[in-house]
């Protein structure tokens, strides 16, 4: 900020006195001070064994070019902007560096390695990546001995000028239409032999199905989207070409072109059908025009016949605007016939898979209209997988299918599932074999020894229900399980897939034969009353495969082998009711016999001590004395368990009793921070707490460790009285740098979805130089067969610090090595485990290292307390085709 007052103040001086005269001044206060960007050079090596070559260096932001030969000499040779500069070599390697100065003197710089041979390059070796998130987008790298550069035709154009490639380098060429292409390479050197080969590759169409939203970028997407109107009403995809307005990024859009006749418009065929069987039914678009009109949106007949329907809004003439139309309370009925003109005011319900946009809708309006994000505002953002609680942003209706399913909220809080909480309301219409089916986003895994699912049922008639495994991801045998209700309300029924038998298939000589599933399966079946008549409404909840957590190799320890991490705040920051680490109330009774059926005792565990409860119903701990806990901001427990992955936890003080529900890693320690605001949003006064209890399901036979239960505050400042808090400015632990004494390379860091998750590393760092000469880094390998957005994560609540994201600290930086250009993401949560939607940005270089800006700005007053406590990476966000290794390092926190 000094330097910007300097310049301001100074130019305002420069000014004062030279008023008079006429003058160009250049004040850097109103410019961009940054430094150049994009830096190369092209390289032109004659072929003639002279050793000549021409450099042409290039930059954004460059006012002059210091080109250094490399030939030991260190006098650069400066070249302004388009220019080259010719020097001859003798045979050797040379490192040339490039050094691009901008207006305001910083500079950025670009090394390459020149190979000067006069012999044929030999041993040429040509590698093609083909973007499996888009496969018309290819990356091109070459090798060779005696290569100086590589020319590279991608074979789509006529007399086609080569693109050059440099050794230990990338291009990039998307394809402008499905179709086969020969990519030719061509080696070269500095004598006249050359060598060269040919690859081949194909770019399918694309043909994954158009679903909300519709943004027209994704490449796989067969976007089936038909103009009417006239015969020359037209739609066709390009980039936006008005980069303003509600939607000023270089995206691709769709362009409808009208011809001046009324009800011209566009059809979007949906291949998954908009569902508007719940209460949101609000669907909005952005529009182009420059005309203001009117923009009908009409919901086509539905899947099943559901009445067609519309809503009229406005565009302003504007540019871009964001038109919301809302079925809720604005539709009517579309016009049908004479007979049934339409009109009428409807709340459609119900599935719609075909959307029709008309622009002026009845009116005369000519030209060419863009659209972009069609879009559903009850959309879910979470995937639908196990376990199933019906509370998350999944869209269960979506994927259900069969008969009668929504998602109501709890409306028997008694038995196994006594939450306020989401569940699945399923209705027989009392015929044998009804059955309700859901399909998944993330199939399950019964390739380990983790076969037992379990599932709560509420029912007040006692009848079988079957579980059934639908045929596999890969063709794996339907099976099926069948087990009782006693029509006791809520039950938790155990389904053993260890003793299954084969499902029923039309020819099948060994139907009802024992089965011993294996592989994945991503479609699963209930039968309430298999093969009764039982009619009526009946609820499901928490479908969960039992020791998922363990990857489904099978191997669960049944109880923890090491004692729960140490607490680390200050006695004087916390009142503690259960911790080796802090002084505890005399009066605190851990096993209180309410006549339940829960057996506890205190175990030893390490060096320490643990709570374990068995076959826990309402069981939990009274204090001995009321605690005050309005002046703390959390309350914390270490929880272990091999049995369930998540867990009631109820907060009682003398006002009454609320609940949270927390979920559960299955065979690991899990310290939560539960912000003290989740009980008093919900009205608890927290002045005498005096129990806290806990809710799970005695009929698996589970056990619970606990450890570490005490309330908290961050003693750092932040606010109290259970509403939050946290710093400002830096995040506590940072900057993250895995130096030894520094933060990062002795925290406690999980590896998620990668398959066999291979922990992270601290290494020594591959390449010490350029930006980040730091002497140690993090390793993280990302598998082929792991998910795209297989990651690693801190320890929640202790590695990182709490803190708030702010205008101080929400630009995010991080240091990067690289093999392969792909996503970087990042993410951060709270306590809780809730968190905004990862940010994601892409590398632009390979094997150096290369500082990439997250901005965090939108997560600024978010969430549920908006204090962070971990940090999540996703260090190659892609499909791969091969393992890839990153390094990161340097994770920085600070402002624009």
């Amino acid at each position: 900020m000094k330097i910007f007052k300097f310049l301001a103040m100074l130019t305002i001086s420069v000014l004062m006195f030279t008023g008079c005269e006429k003058e160009e001044l250049t004040n850097y206060v109103f410019q961009e001070i940054s430094a150049p960007t994009n830096v190369i050079a092209n390289f032109d090596v004659s072929q003639d064994d002279s050793g000549d070559v021409s450099i042409t260096p290039s930059g954004e932001g460059a006012q002059v070019f210091q080109v250094y030969f490399g030939d030991g000499d260190n006098t650069p040779v400066e070249v302004a902007q388009g220019e080259s500069v010719s020097y001859t070599y003798d045979e050797g390697e040379y490192l040339v560096r490039v050094v691009a100065v901008g207006s305001t003197g910083l500079t950025s710089e670009f090394n390459q390695m020149l190979m000067i041979s006069f012999k044929a390059p030999e041993n040429l070796m040509v590698n093609v990546d083909q973007s499996p998130a888009n496969p018309a987008l290819v990356t091109v790298s070459a090798s060779a001995d005696f290569a100086a550069t590589f020319d590279v035709y991608f074979g789509d154009a006529e007399d086609e000028e080569p693109t050059q490639l440099l050794p230990n380098s990338v291009v990039e060429h998307t394809y402008g239409a499905p179709g086969t292409y020969t990519i030719r390479v061509v080696a070269k050197g500095a004598g006249a032999a050359t060598a060269e080969t040919t690859v081949e590759v194909v770019v399918d169409e694309a043909n994954d199905p158009m679903k909300l939203p519709v943004t027209f970028d994704d490449p796989l997407v067969g976007y089936n989207v038909v103009a009417f109107g006239a015969a020359e009403t037209t739609f066709e995809i390009i980039d936006n070409p008005q980069l303003s307005g509600d939607n000023p990024e270089e995206t691709k859009v769709g362009a409808i072109t009208k011809t001046g006749a009324a009800y011209e418009g566009a059809t979007f065929n949906l291949s998954e059908p908009l569902d508007l069987s719940g209460a949101n039914k609000t669907l909005s678009v952005k529009i182009y025009s420059e005309t203001a009109f009117p923009v009908l949106l009409k919901l086509e007949t539905g899947v099943n016949d559901e009445r067609s329907n519309e809503v009229l809004s406005n565009h302003g003439g504007t540019g871009w605007e964001t038109l919301t139309f809302n079925f809720a309370t604005d539709a009517k009925t579309s016009y049908l016939s004479n007979d049934d003109p339409g009109g009428a005011p409807i709340v459609p319900t119900g599935q719609f898979d075909g959307i029709s946009l008309f622009l002026d809708f009845a009116g005369t309006a000519a030209g060419v209209y863009y659209v972009d994000d069609l879009t559903y505002e009850g959309l879910a953002t979470e995937a639908f997988k196990l376990p199933v609680s019906f509370d998350g942003d999944v869209a269960y209706a979506a994927a259900a299918s069969g008969i009668g399913f929504s998602v109501v909220d709890n409306p028997n809080l008694s038995g196994a599932n006594s939450s306020a909480t989401k569940v699945g309301a399923v209705t027989n219409a009392g015929s044998q074999y009804e059955a309700l089916t859901f399909k998944l986003d993330e199939a399950i895994d019964f390739s380990g020894a983790n076969k037992t699912i379990t599932m709560k049922v509420y029912s007040e008639t006692a009848y079988p229900v079957l579980f059934k495994l639908e045929t596999g991801v890969n063709g794996e045998r339907a099976n099926e399980v069948e087990v009782n209700h006693g029509g006791t309300g809520w039950e938790v029924l155990t389904f053993d897939f260890n003793t299954a038998r084969k499902s029923y298939v039309d020819g099948d000589s060994e139907n009802g034969a024992a089965f011993v599933p294996t592989g994945q399966y991503d479609a699963f079946s209930i039968f309430l009353d298999f093969a009764g008549t039982t009619a009526g409404t009946f609820y499901i909840d928490d479908i969960v495969q039992v020791g998922a957590g363990d990857g489904g190799t099978g191997e669960v320890n049944s109880e923890p082998t090491a004692a729960a991490p140490s607490p680390t705040k200050s006695q004087d920051d916390v009142f503690s009711i259960f911790s080796d680490a802090y002084t505890d109330p005399a009066g605190v009774n851990y096993f209180p016999d309410w006549g339940q059926e829960t057996t506890y005792e205190m175990v030893t565990i390490g060096a320490g001590s643990a709570i374990k409860y068995s076959n826990i119903n309402y069981q939990g701990i009274v204090f001995g004395e009321n605690v005050d806990a309005t002046g703390y901001e959390y309350v914390h427990i270490d929880v272990w368990s091999a049995d369930y992955t998540s867990l009631p936890f109820y907060l009682i003080s003398g006002s009454g009793e609320k609940s949270v529900t927390l979920s559960l890693t299955p065979n690991s320690w899990n310290s939560l921070n539960i912000p003290l605001s989740q009980f008093t949003d919900q009205g608890l006064a927290i002045g005498d707490v005096k129990e806290i209890k806990f809710d799970v399901q005695p009929d698996n036979g589970g056990v619970i460790y606990i450890d570490n239960l005490y309330f908290y505050t961050n003693g750092d400042g932040g606010t109290t009285g259970g509403t939050g808090g946290g710093t400002t400015g830096e995040a506590p632990n940072s900057p993250i740098d895995f130096e030894t004494g520094g933060f990062g390379a002795d925290w406690t860091w999980s590896v998620f979805e990668n398959q066999t998750n291979p922990p992270l590393e601290i290494v020594a760092n591959p390449s010490a130089t350029g930006i980040n000469t730091s002497a140690t880094v993090a390793k993280f390998t990302a598998l082929q067969a792991g998910q795209a957005y297989a990651g690693v994560e801190s320890k929640r609540g202790e590695d990182i610090g709490d803190f708030k994201f702010d205008e101080t600290n929400s630009i995010v930086k991080i240091m990067v090595y690289k093999s392969v250009i792909s996503d970087v993401g990042l993410k951060f949560s709270e306590a809780s485990g809730e968190a905004e939607q990862e940010i994601k940005v892409a590398n632009t270089k390979i094997n150096e290292w290369e500082e990439l800006t997250f901005d965090l700005s939108g997560s600024i007053g978010k969430g549920i307390t908006g204090v962070i406590t971990q940090i999540i990476v996703f260090p190659d966000f892609s499909d791969r085709t091969q393992d890839n290794v990153v390094y990161f390092d340097n994770i920085t926190f600070g402002s624009n």
